[in-house]
Parts: structure tokens; C-alpha cells; sequence
């Protein structure tokens, strides 16, 4: 097990990111969902895992879970309204349909303006990922969102927030169907 070294400490001071993330926003929660938006806005300029960060300060992650209806057009158009350009990992086999039925149309429109990143069919944590379920589970929402946004998706989460492992099917087959980058619970790494 790697442990924690002054070299960590000093690259994340280097690059730092704030991150939000959310999953379904209860219409009680608005208000401060905007408000933490508002607040991030100006923080930084928005991660990309494919820029290099600024020389100062931290750079914004706003990322939205799940694909459930009206958190993904809530935070679609509060983001939009404040410069910020999200990330989205929909579910297209969704475990509770009735709080997510995005059509491909409106995920298109979402796209035209934020990033659609890889998360699973049905919300398979990568252990359960098995070759029996691999192409539901990573190849067909891969080559779903490419045809809703008209390119691949770079950047994927699993259920669990797992870290990459070569070892686990699910990782291997993202990363050669395009994924470049991984969400995790505490990181966003690139995938070797």
C-alpha cells in the first residue's frame, strides 16, 4: 500500500480541484445546491483532465450522478447559467426509471453545452462487471453517449467511486473503448 508523502501534499497544493458532486437534489435542496454553485463559480476555471492546470489556485469540478430527470436539468441549467460547464454520468438502464427518463434528445442538448461522461447501464460497481455483462454494462453506454454527443466519452466513474485496477474487467474495457480518465471517491486520475 502507497503511504501519504510530503511529494503528495505538494502536487495536490500544485493542482488543486474543488469538487461537487450530486446525485438526486430534492427540490427542498435548491436553493443551497445554488448557492454552492454560485460559490464555486468563481473559484477556478472548470477541470479538464486533458489541460494542464493554472499556475494558481484551484480548478471547479461540478459533476451530476445517475442521470435522474430533474437533477440533470436542474444542474444543467444552473451551471449553464453560471459559466460552468459540468460533467454528467448517466444510467441508461436505470434502477428506478421513473427518475430518469432523459431521452437521448435532451441528453444531447445537456452535451451541447457540458461534458457526458461514462457510468455504467444499470449501475454496476466494476467488481460486478463480469464477461457475461461487460458489453451492457461499459461498451453499449460507450458507444450510446458517442452517438448522442457525436464523441467518445474520456472520462468515467463506477458505482463505489473505485480507483483504477487493470485487474478488473469493467477498467479494461473502458480503457480501450476511450476512457482516458477516472472519477473516484477521493481522486480523478488518468488511466495508464
Amino acid at each position: 500500500m502507497n503511504k501519504w508523502t510530503p511529494g503528495h501534499s505538494a502536487a495536490l497544493m500544485r493542482s488543486p480541484i474543488v469538487a461537487l458532486n450530486f446525485h438526486e437534489i430534492a427540490a427542498e435542496h435548491r436553493d443551497s445546491v445554488r448557492r454552492s454553485l454560485r460559490h464555486v463559480a468563481g473559484m477556478g476555471p472548470r477541470f479538464d483532465p486533458d489541460e494542464p492546470a493554472p499556475a494558481d489556485g484551484p480548478r471547479v469540478f461540478v459533476a451530476f450522478y445517475d442521470g435522474m430527470r430533474d437533477a440533470a436539468f436542474f444542474g444543467a441549467e444552473e451551471c449553464e447559467r453560471l459559466g460552468i460547464k459540468a460533467y454528467f454520468f448517466p444510467l441508461f438502464q436505470h434502477y428506478d426509471p421513473h427518475l430518469a427518463n432523459v431521452t437521448d434528445d435532451e441528453w444531447r442538448q445537456i452535451a451541447a453545452v457540458h461534458e457526458i461522461g461514462f457510468h455504467t447501464a444499470t449501475h454496476a460497481t466494476v467488481a460486478e462487471v463480469t464477461p457475461l455483462t461487460v458489453e451492457r454494462e461499459v461498451v453499449e453506454p460507450i458507444a450510446r453517449i458517442e452517438a448522442i454527443t457525436g464523441v467518445r466519452p474520456r472520462i468515467g466513474a463506477w458505482k463505489g467511486g473505485t480507483r483504477f485496477d487493470a485487474d478488473q474487467l469493467g477498467n479494461r474495457t473502458a480503457r480501450e473503448h476511450g476512457i482516458r480518465h477516472l472519477v473516484s471517491n477521493w481522486s480523478i486520475e488518468r488511466i495508464p
